[in-house]
């Protein structure tokens, strides 16, 4: 089983060279993150966008784009659409988001026409970091796609970080579905949705084992799960987080990268091909492993 980040890299070599197609490639630590992922054997890559401003972020990085595809537009419009057409066609095998808004990147990604969206499947986002209290992956969502997720969505989410879990050799996850309490309450919303998932796996209705509502606390840290007398599956060992809304798995996600300085590798589930979704200011460590993310998952997003 994958317990450590760099792993994934090792990983994701076995899967041959993939071809990426890299939308807005402005900053330097999404052109350092491609060139050291080109190095390492895992990608060639295609970079699309304003070839001025390429020009200048690959100055400023130290990288030659002479090993590199250019692509030159004019707009953001235009050239987010043009790196996800090459991958919707076949010219590239993974789409990654450069130095561009959230937002403007999931407008072109759900694209009717030239985006990557499966059809009948529901889009979410998927991210991977390390938990030191147990040594091991902690995968959660969503942080990034889904505002406020219903009864459903909370189900899909739950699906897609279970199935990247099984990727990462986890072949019985435990999830859980984070709230404010685990009181039970009409007041809160989430903490009723969770109830109703955690009893439908109770009867056998899901095939991973999932426990809610539970305070974040007691989901990843074994000593207040005993000092609260926490009982149930998972009790501090949860390998996924189902956050109830955007901005707890938001949050959650900027917590780990700017105040406990942890790296996070994320991408999108759900979608016709692999799609790397970080924040702008990730780290070039986060980026590097997002693209390994994507290749490893390619089989099974």
């Amino acid at each position: 089983m994958i317990s450590k980040l760099e792993q994934i890299v090792g990983e994701a070599s076995w899967m041959g060279r993939q071809k990426i197609s890299v939308a807005c490639p402005y900053d330097v630590h999404t052109l350092k993150a491609v060139e050291m992922a080109r190095n390492q054997g895992l990608v060639d890559a295609i970079l699309t966008g304003n070839l001025e401003r390429i020009k200048q972020a690959a100055d400023e990085a130290g990288i030659s784009l002479s090993n590199y595809d250019l692509c030159d537009m004019a707009n953001e419009d235009a050239a987010l659409q043009t790196a996800c057409r090459k991958v919707l066609v076949g010219e590239a095998d993974i789409l990654m988001k450069g130095l561009v808004t959230s937002e403007h990147y999931l407008k072109a990604v759900l694209n009717r026409n030239t985006g990557l969206i499966a059809l009948g499947n529901s889009i979410n986002h998927v991210a991977v970091t390390e938990n030191p209290n147990t040594g091991k992956l902690l995968i959660f969502g969503d942080s990034a796609v889904m505002p406020s997720p219903d009864l459903k969505q909370k189900l899909s989410i739950a699906n897609s970080l279970v199935m990247m879990s099984r990727r990462l050799g986890n072949d019985n996850p435990k999830v859980a579905l984070v709230a404010a309490t685990e009181l039970i309450s009409n007041a809160i919303v989430a903490g009723q949705d969770a109830a109703i998932i955690s009893k439908m796996s109770e009867r056998g209705q899901l095939d991973f084992i999932v426990d809610g509502p539970l305070g974040l606390d007691v989901s990843i840290e074994p000593e207040s799960a005993r000092i609260k007398n926490l009982r149930g599956p998972i009790q501090g060992d949860a390998d996924c987080l189902v956050f109830p809304e955007i901005e707890a798995g938001n949050a959650f996600y900027k917590a780990n990268t700017k105040i406990a300085h942890q790296h996070v590798a994320s991408i999108l589930s759900g979608t016709k091909a692999p799609v790397v979704m970080t924040s702008r200011a990730d780290s070039v460590e986060s980026k590097l492993y997002s693209i390994a993310l994507a290749i490893l998952a390619g089989t099974v997003i």
